[in-house]
């Protein structure tokens, strides 16, 4: 399989600098933008299936092909390694991305909440919903550099905007823009401990902000405190760590370019190290969920003509361990126990937006479960 690894450090920190959440648009058709490698064939897209509007034949074929695959019929079989093999032994990585998708859309509990989403965006076209008098807070974990770079969404700009719409109290959560996911996680611990007037907390996070929360929730997930969290709602959480920065800190000249970005700049070493990936990882656990919270993983699954140009190196790196997002492997972009949202067609920058409306069915879904 190709994969690159020239010119891995200014393009990955500038994809953290860049990092955006979903935006907040009308829905649309899909349709490739100037983003994606134009040097592809056009595809019709008339039929709508497998939870897809205006399916692609490319897109419908895969899918298919991933029904009959009698290998790993449930998403929880599908790890880092089944996926890494179903990507080996098929010699296409697309095809492993479309056996996530599809296994995530056959799981019961993921398929109803698909199902409400349907339903409940179009019934919010007519009425947004006000839920002032319920006291509540969306607390938002923002992405890496959050500070330094606020005009890219790594606060979460749009989903507070739309939660503070529908009458929620909004918020970002302190926490340091280049810390450890250790340190991170406790301060988001302390946050939790301080807001305790409130009737409930739905939790949000973005990219990095998925690893802080998962620290928070091995520190204090089972306090009497966390108990007002009624809901995380994780929007491509780097959960497990990245390949990606191990391939630096093993590379000598990448790792003295990342250091040295890194002291230019003040940011903490150890923060970005605290994403790497495999046993020695400081996110190699799975968090115990508490009974009375419900996760959503937003997890986003594309194919390979559905990547950014932003993406694309990264993209093609991981793609040897497995499908992938462009920053984090699918097989680790999701905690088991969790609902899961695929999000087809989009990588890591959600190019394809999510409509207002239906990021407003995500938070009624969670308040009035």
């Amino acid at each position: 399989m190709k994969y690159y690894r020239s010119s891995l450090i200014p393009k990955l920190l500038l994809s953290f600098l860049s990092l955006s959440l979903p935006a907040c648009n009308v829905d649309r058709s899909f349709e490739r933008d100037e983003t994606v490698d134009d040097n592809q064939p056009l595809y019709l897209c008339l039929k709508s299936a497998y939870f897809v509007q205006k399916i692609c034949e490319d897109e419908l074929e895969l899918i298919g092909w991933a029904a009959d695959y009698e290998k790993y019929p449930t998403l929880a079989s599908l790890t880092p390694a089944a996926l890494e093999k179903i990507t080996v032994e098929t010699g296409d990585v697309d095809k492993a991305t479309a056996v996530f998708y599809h296994r995530a859309i056959l799981d019961d509990r993921n398929r109803r909440l698909i199902e409400y989403l349907d339903r409940r965006q179009y019934e919010l076209i007519e009425k947004t919903p006000d839920f002032s008098n319920r006291n509540l807070l969306l607390a938002l974990a923002p992405g890496m550099f959050w500070k330094d770079n606020p005009d890219v969404g790594a606060g979460g700009e749009q989903l507070r905007k739309i939660a503070a719409e529908m009458g929620l109290k909004e918020a970002i959560i302190p926490v340091e823009q280049s810390g450890t996911a250790e340190t991170n996680g406790r301060l988001i611990c302390e946050y939790i401990q301080k807001t305790q007037q409130f009737n409930g907390i739905l939790l949000a996070s973005v990219s990095k902000g998925g690893a802080d929360v998962k620290f928070a929730l091995k520190l204090c997930g089972q306090s009497p405190e966390f108990k007002k969290v009624i809901a995380w709602y994780n929007i491509g959480g780097i959960n497990n760590g990245s390949p990606l920065i191990d391939d630096i800190n093993s590379t000598f000249m990448f790792r003295l370019e990342a250091r040295s970005y890194f002291f230019l700049y003040g940011y903490d070493w150890d923060g970005f190290m605290s994403m790497r990936y495999g046993e020695d990882s400081p996110l190699n656990f799975q968090p115990a969920i508490p009974e009375h919270m419900e996760v959503i993983n937003i997890v986003p699954a594309p194919l390979r003509r559905h990547v950014s140009n932003r993406a694309r190196p990264f993209y093609d790196y991981l793609a040897q361990f497995g499908p992938n997002d462009g920053l984090t492997l699918l097989g680790d972009n999701y905690i088991p126990g969790s609902l899961v949202y695929p999000a087809w067609r989009n990588d890591h920058y959600f190019r394809v937006p999510i409509p207002k409306q239906r990021m407003q069915a995500f938070l009624t879904y969670m308040i009035d479960r």
